[in-house]
């Protein structure tokens, strides 16, 4: 029972952190809010915000995880590759708008998501609170994300 690791405590973050949170995801409900249910003028604008949201955050979850890995004595180069390479497939993702249908986009989005949330949840050495966080951005996002597939698939 030695080399068993014990189970990292789940330290919710700081009410500041948090309220600094919810403002940051606040874009994602609002632009699937207006796309989905608001009036048709607002929605080609509301999905480029969406859209531009999502690149910008997995760019700034990239960001997080290469600063998590440059603390380390010893920093692994797969780490921060797989960072740049989420904010790189963010990024190509948005730029393939206008040569791939949205509904692959936003699919492309929650599918960039996942595999993001899965990479941190995974990585030993991060903070108690960053599962939590983490959590908080993938689950806002990729629900503002499928109400907006819904609408896309339906229009």
């Amino acid at each position: 029972m030695d080399d068993v690791l014990p189970e990292k405590k789940r330290e919710s973050p700081p009410l500041a952190l948090w309220a600094i949170a919810l403002l940051a995801l606040t874009p994602f409900a609002m632009a699937a809010l207006v796309y989905s249910y608001g009036p048709a003028g607002y929605a080609a604008t509301s999905l480029g915000v969406l859209l531009t949201w999502c690149a910008v955050t997995l760019s700034f979850l990239g960001g997080v995880r290469w600063g998590l890995e440059t603390r380390e004595p010893n920093p692994r180069w797969q780490r921060h590759a797989f960072s740049a390479l989420g904010a790189v497939a963010a990024w190509v993702i948005l730029l393939a708008r206008g040569h791939a249908p949205d509904t692959w986009i936003m699919g492309g989005f929650i599918a960039a998501f996942l595999i993001q949330w899965l990479f941190d949840h995974q990585t030993p050495d991060t903070p108690a609170r960053y599962p939590i966080l983490s959590t908080a951005v993938t689950s806002t996002s990729c629900v503002s994300l499928a109400l907006a597939l819904e609408k896309a698939l339906h229009t």
